[in-house]
């Protein structure tokens, strides 16, 4: 009786926003609900399912009707303004964060997942399109002990204290250690400069950010494959590039841009502490488990030249027909079969499945459910030393790793690219790159 009361009291409370207004239903009234502030601007507002944890790690995805409308959602920070979010979390209360919506014309976007540090809270279903996919990230930790209280009741309270606009104003009350906010995930897949020039396939430093180089040896390392960050701790690769080898054996050369320059400046080799494949793998030369991840020894630092690629929100979905646009850059070699000094990237576009399979008869024990075909009308794409390498698609303005190049046509002494490139889907493995991932 006292949850359904709860859920009845949160729409109720979504439905005063104003009449005008259409604010979509969800599922999330525990942990989630929308409010109008008294200046007339709405905000979403986050509670944790948990008092007394003082590492707090959103992610939240809304959806909105039409293309072009990312911006209508604003950047998931404290609620209602960073030092009080701290205070609750050090009185063993629960942490809360918010978004504010904007221009959404009227009707606010809607909420169809929210998850807690790793944990999936609630999900709804997403608009067909035409439509837009908005994804927020925040994680908030400390590391001062919790004096946690009896925990709270979970109430819906009728009217929100007003968000403060921040300061950065140092405020001689607050203690003189402050909690840390990392924030680095809401700069995800962002693309840096690149080259002014039409049809121009050279990748200029820091435009891909997340891309980074795998070395193999003990006394002397030599290159390997291409590996993308995804976290702090974490790099996706393909498994064939790193199955059976030792941690100790493998480096990753993140910021890595000249492959000449040794030490090259901005860029830094880190060892590896984990080596990790999905156990349908097992060496087997099919590409639809071709996936690994490497574990850094200790986390990076995000810089201009170092900086995380987007992953595939289970929620995202894949489009029946493919034909989403979609590019990847690396090392590999060029027309000549010479290796190249400085990464290259090349447009591709995803085609179904099964004209893969027409077109590529002899690849049919490739082809599989897990596993994405992608071209290049001009027989330009990936080649031997580009395994590894992302395939990523641009959603809302960020770069999403979709896939990992696995498996390419021979012509002698290099790719046939006058047809398809195989990838492993790691779209269909996001589950298992979230579940062994560290951040």
């Amino acid at each position: 009786m006292t949850i359904l009361w709860l859920t009845l009291l949160g729409l109720c409370l979504n439905l005063k926003l104003g009449s005008a207004l259409h604010v979509p239903q969800h599922n999330c009234e525990r942990y989630f609900s929308y409010y109008k502030e008294d200046s007339g601007a709405y905000i979403g507002v986050f509670t944790a399912p948990r008092a007394g944890v003082n590492s707090l790690s959103w992610e939240v995805v809304f959806t909105a009707h039409g293309t072009g409308e990312a911006n209508t959602v604003g950047s998931l920070i404290p609620y209602p303004n960073k030092e009080r979010a701290f205070e609750k979390i050090h009185s063993g209360e629960r942490g809360e964060v918010f978004v504010r919506f904007t221009d959404f014309g009227n009707e606010l976007p809607k909420l169809v997942r929210a998850e807690f540090n790793g944990e999936v809270l609630c999900q709804n279903e997403e608009y067909d399109a035409p439509s837009s996919t908005m994804t927020r990230r925040q994680s908030m930790s400390t590391s001062t002990p919790i004096s946690q209280k009896s925990a709270p009741r979970e109430i819906v309270r009728q009217r929100r204290p007003p968000p403060s606009t921040p300061s950065n104003d140092p405020n001689p009350f607050l203690p003189s250690i402050m909690p840390r906010i990392d924030s680095d995930f809401e700069e995800c897949g962002v693309e840096g400069f690149s080259p002014l020039q039409i049809g121009g396939d050279l990748v200029t430093r820091g435009q891909y950010p997340w891309l980074a180089a795998l070395y193999e040896g003990v006394g002397t390392a030599t290159y390997k494959c291409v590996v993308s960050v995804i976290s702090k701790r974490t790099v996706i690769t393909a498994a064939h590039c790193i199955y059976g080898k030792s941690a100790s054996q493998l480096w990753v050369y993140l910021g890595r841009h000249d492959r000449n320059e040794n030490p090259e400046n901005g860029a830094s080799l880190v060892s590896v502490t984990s080596v990790l494949t999905p156990s349908a793998y097992e060496g087997n030369p099919v590409p639809d488990a071709d996936v690994g991840l490497l574990v850094l020894t200790s986390p990076m630092v995000y810089t201009k030249y170092i900086r995380p690629l987007c992953l595939w929100g289970s929620n995202m979905g894949l489009p029946p027909n493919e034909g989403d646009t979609g590019a990847v850059a690396g090392w590999g070699y060029d027309r000549s079969a010479q290796k190249t000094r400085f990464p290259k990237t090349v447009s591709v576009r995803l085609v179904p499945r099964d004209q893969c399979l027409k077109e590529m008869k002899r690849a049919e024990d490739f082809i599989t459910r897990r596993t994405v075909c992608a071209g290049n009308s001009e027989s330009h794409g990936p080649c031997f030393g580009d395994s590894g390498s992302a395939l990523i698609v641009l959603r809302n303005n960020r770069w999403y790793v979709r896939g990992v190049v696995s498996l390419s046509p021979r012509h002698g002494e290099i790719c046939d690219l006058s047809k398809y490139v195989i990838y492993c889907d790691v779209a269909r493995h996001i589950d298992w790159v979230r579940q062994n991932m560290v951040m």
